[in-house]
């Protein structure tokens, strides 16, 4: 069928496959195959008619595909691709599938639901019941052959002329992955060619059960054409004949024996298909689980896990003799075959098989002699426990498939991984512990990572240490080694490059064994516009630094999500802890609002509970007790603000008790810096030394943050509040706060944001986000300037918690607006802090007018006062002139919560102090008393005023 035969209706599509219980995707027509929108969310949430509508309605090319597991019910997708059906891989399996009891199951699914791939490949269909659906799986593969090598792969042979090159005969999408379907055509794949329908509908997916599936995929497998490597363990290399000529036992019995005497008692053989024989089990229960004759060597592949053998493990017939009778031991296995008369000849003519090669049986009176230790095959391994050539126990260990292989060439012990020498004579240690790459990621940059993972004995006893690095490190072993080396990695610089070779041989022999997952680096908004609450969402979170690990970890569920509601209920009378919820779910709004990060500060002088109130806040997303992490005090540096700020892009960060802060321009200059969204540029410069974050800063202490900063610019995205959270007599109440968010939080955050990320799915959904939010930017704006900068700010927090409670996830009213605006867009106190520090001043100097230095107390002979001069009082031109020394107008001040550098500025624009040009600063002019010349603030009438003048005004 053409493309131009087959005209895609995608609506009608998706609505026949969501009909049929199937999530469905829009797929970009561009040939990459890839979804048109985030789509991750859809691989536990059905897509829906509407969005259906959105996506396939209009003009735009698109095409099509199904979201496979469980949120399609279960369905996974069997691929064969178009090379598979043109190499008899389809016929191979079917016959096998009929010969293994498998055909009545097998033809149902060929005959249900059938795609045509523009490769020629055939997806088939089936639903999985009583079991889950596997994830995307490789079942078979092959080497591709020389002309089928792209520019690609062309280009890795002539980096890694060593590599191979793979080419998948048939694949699985299972849980968490997707396929295209039909009618998607045109630029959809890269040929230009559709995806046609050859048989049934999503209507006709047959259901079967979950073992009979497993089944389906071991016979699948046993089409693999890869070569395997072959270790000494499971098959010995044969060794060179003894100088008589003879042959040692194991030598001689591969030669000899057949796989019927062999696996007599564990296998039958069940159908033959050229020279390759399928083996089921000797009590004829389930299908085929065994092939031996695959290729020249005549191995053994076991594809069941039931049995003593490794699955998929080439097995020599000694190696499995060895196995079956003697527990694996090949000397002891060498020396019973002995017994039985196998190594006294000479080696067999080629094609010397069957009855005529095989030994008579010993007489009873024959007593052969012991075999010497050289008559075991020269590759026999010592029989201890420690040489784990595939057998190493990966599984136990470090949680991997049992599946997992030791790489030809190595094995592993619990002392470390050594390496077969060239010459396969020598064992070279590489590592003095085991060392495997346990997982690989991908974030939604795109950029790959590997966890390293290793049993570390330091500490007296053993346990499991696990890195994650970039790809890029874990193929350089310096670098591996200079930056784990503090975290115990076991190995040294002089052995780096064995390192990394053997991380890049164990990745590469279990490519398919080996976990694969998406990693975030940060919580939040990820760049495919996905959020990841927590490190409990299901994705891996590895943060970029050391000192991010535990705040991450804080990011928890506990409790449930009705207690906590119920625990907030009791805030319905306290604005303030409302706000301060309000502003953590108004932090995921932030990036589809357009907003950058802004503070919320809550002060006073009273303990009424602003620590509650931070901890109510924090309880949306994270533990908010005292030994987690997710709280942090300003008592740090700024580099560690800025790493605990880069730890979220959309979730609330909490800093609290200001006055613990060491210095005043820490706080100065991270609220000048949080709204620009990023860190002051370190190491020359580099724009990605400013750590980005998308954050609302939630802060408190009894002096207000805008105290401490000197930037207006700052200070109009800065909304603060003096009132005590709980007021008078909110003592009660702010116990049972914390006391019930300490035992249920972390799940209001979540909830919320997948009730946004399902509104800004919708058609407009956006838009209609920022049109609400605009709407209530008008709403408060007002008179002043600094009102309506903060507006925008205000009106986030106000449609958060309007959100959340139309939604029924904070369990009371909103706030009315006019409680909005007495708290932050009327004239603030807070907004006043030179005029209120200038207050401050004015009351100090009017109790302390003895500290003044004046002519009339130099007439008198005045001694100083014991704390010394405040300053000079003197006449200028008729009136009184009040001159203060800066540092005792510091000190006054800093006791009262402000900055004298915060607010002298102001002071001077505001004509409350003389300036002379020639002085710098000007607000520093040169006053004489007590015999000595000294720089001081000199105040007009305006600021301090003094004597009749001042009691006239």
């Amino acid at each position: 069928m053409t493309d131009d035969a087959q005209t895609p209706d995608l609506r009608a599509s998706a609505r026949e496959m969501h009909d049929a219980g199937l999530c469905v995707l829009p797929i970009k027509a561009d040939g990459t195959k890839r979804p048109a929108v985030s789509w991750l969310g859809y691989k536990v949430n059905r897509s829906t008619p509407a969005e259906h509508d959105a996506w396939f309605t209009g003009d735009k090319p698109r095409g099509i595909a199904v979201v496979y597991g469980a949120v399609s019910g279960n369905v996974e997708l069997i691929e064969f691709e178009g090379h598979a059906m043109r190499e008899g891989c389809l016929d191979a399996v079917t016959e096998i599938m009929g010969a293994s009891g498998l055909g009545e199951p097998w033809a149902a699914i060929l005959n249900g639901w059938v795609t045509e791939s523009p490769s020629g490949g055939r997806h088939y269909r089936v639903r999985v019941e009583g079991g889950d659906v596997h994830g995307n799986t490789k079942l078979a593969s092959r080497l591709a052959r020389e002309d089928e090598y792209t520019d690609a792969d062309r280009q890795r042979l002539r980096e890694k002329p060593n590599a191979r090159i793979v080419r998948v005969l048939i694949e699985t999408r299972g849980e968490g992955g997707y396929g295209l379907v039909e009618p998607s055509s045109g630029t959809v794949h890269a040929s230009g060619r559709p995806y046609v329908r050859i048989a049934g509908s999503p209507s006709t997916i047959p259901v079967l059960d979950a073992a009979v599936v497993d089944a389906i995929r071991d016979v699948c497998r046993m089409v693999d054409q890869l070569p395997r490597p072959e270790v000494a363990k499971t098959a010995p290399r044969p060794a060179p004949p003894r100088a008589d000529g003879t042959l040692r036992p194991g030598d001689d019995f591969e030669t000899r024996a057949i796989w019927d005497e062999v696996l007599k008692g564990v296998f039958r053989p069940m159908h033959s298909r050229g020279s390759e024989t399928y083996w089921g089990w000797a009590d004829g229960v389930g299908g085929v689980k065994a092939t031996t004759g695959r290729d020249g060597a005549d191995r053994l592949f076991v594809f069941a896990t039931g049995s003593d053998f490794l699955p998929e493990v080439p097995y020599s017939k000694f190696g499995a003799y060895a196995l079956l009778e003697h527990n694996g031991d090949h000397r002891a296995a060498a020396r019973a075959l002995a017994h039985l008369g196998y190594g006294d000849r000479r080696p067999v003519p080629t094609g010397a098989t069957g009855a005529a090669a095989r030994p008579a049986a010993p007489t009873p009176d024959a007593t052969p002699e012991e075999p010497a230790p050289d008559d075991i095959s020269a590759d026999a391994p010592p029989s201890d426990d420690e040489t784990t050539a595939g057998g190493f126990g990966y599984d136990v260990t470090f949680g991997l498939p049992s599946s997992v292989q030791t790489p030809f060439g190595y094995r592993v012990t619990g002392f470390g991984i050594e390496a077969l020498s060239q010459s396969g004579e020598s064992w070279t240690r590489v590592t003095f512990a085991p060392l495997v790459v346990t997982a690989t990621f991908e974030d939604p940059e795109g950029n790959q990572y590997v966890e390293l993972s290793w049993i570390d004995k330091s500490l007296g006893h053993a346990r499991r240490i696990s890195r994650i690095v970039n790809r890029e490190t874990a193929k350089r072993g310096r670098k591996l080694i200079e930056t784990l080396g503090s975290a115990g990695l076991p190995a040294v610089e002089g052995d780096a490059r064995a390192v990394e070779k053997w991380l890049a041989e164990f990745e590469s022999a279990n490519v398919h064994r080996i976990p694969s997952e998406q990693l975030a680096r940060w919580l939040g908004w990820q760049d495919d516009g996905t959020f990841v609450s927590s490190p409990e969402d299901g994705i891996k979170v590895d943060t970029a630094f050391e000192e991010q690990r535990g705040p991450a970890k804080a990011h928890s569920t506990k409790g449930t999500l009705e207690a906590w509601k119920e625990t907030v209920a009791g805030l319905t009378a306290f604005p303030v802890p409302r706000v301060a919820v309000a502003a953590a779910l108004a932090a995921p709004l932030l990036r589809p609002l357009g907003l950058n990060s802004f503070t919320l500060d809550i002060s006073s002088r009273s303990t009424k509970g602003k620590t509650t109130a931070l901890q109510v806040a924090l309880s949306v997303w994270a533990d908010p007790s005292e030994h987690a992490s997710a709280m942090s005090n300003w008592r740090t540096t700024l580099y560690a603000i800025e790493k605990r700020l880069n730890l979220v892009r959309g979730i609330l960060t909490v800093f609290d008790e200001t006055m613990a802060v060491t210095d005043d321009s820490l706080i100065d200059e991270v609220l000048y810096q949080l709204p620009m969204n990023h860190g002051k540029a370190r190491s020359g410069g580099a724009f990605g030394n400013m750590l980005p974050w998308e954050t609302i800063l939630l802060s408190s202490g009894e002096r207000p943050a805008l105290s401490f900063t000197t930037s207006q610019g700052a200070a109009a995205r800065i909304l603060g509040t003096t009132i005590a959270p709980f007021g008078e007599g909110g003592g009660a109440a702010a116990a049972a706060a914390r006391e019930g968010v300490l035992a249920n939080h972390g799940h209001a955050g979540p909830e919320f944001v997948r009730y946004i990320l399902s509104g800004l799915a919708q058609p407009s959904g956006r838009e209609t986000l920022k049109a609400r939010h605009r709407a209530l930017v008008e709403e408060f704006r007002g008179d002043g300037d600094m009102t309506n900068r903060r507006a925008p700010m205000v009106a986030a927090l106000v449609l958060a918690e309007t959100l959340a409670c139309n939604l029924g996830l904070l369990p009371y009213e909103p706030l009315g607006n006019d409680v909005w605006r007495g708290l932050f867009t009327a004239h603030n106190p807070t907004d006043n802090r030179p005029e209120m520090a200038m207050d401050v001043l004015r009351e100090y100097v009017a109790g302390h007018a003895h500290e003044l230095y004046s002519a009339s107390r130099a007439v008198l002979g005045d001694r100083p006062p014991y704390s010394g001069w405040l300053g000079a009082l003197s006449s200028d031109k008729g009136a009184m002139e009040v001159a203060l020394l800066p540092e005792r107008v510091r000190k006054v001040l800093a006791e009262a919560g402000y900055s004298l550098d915060a607010v002298v500025g102001s002071w001077v624009d505001a004509g409350y102090l003389k300036t002379l040009k020639s002085q710098r600063p000007t607000h520093l002019v040169p006053r004489r008393f007590d015999g000595a010349r000294a720089k001081c603030l000199a105040f007009t009438a305006e600021g301090i005023g003094f004597g009749d003048q001042d009691e006239a005004a």
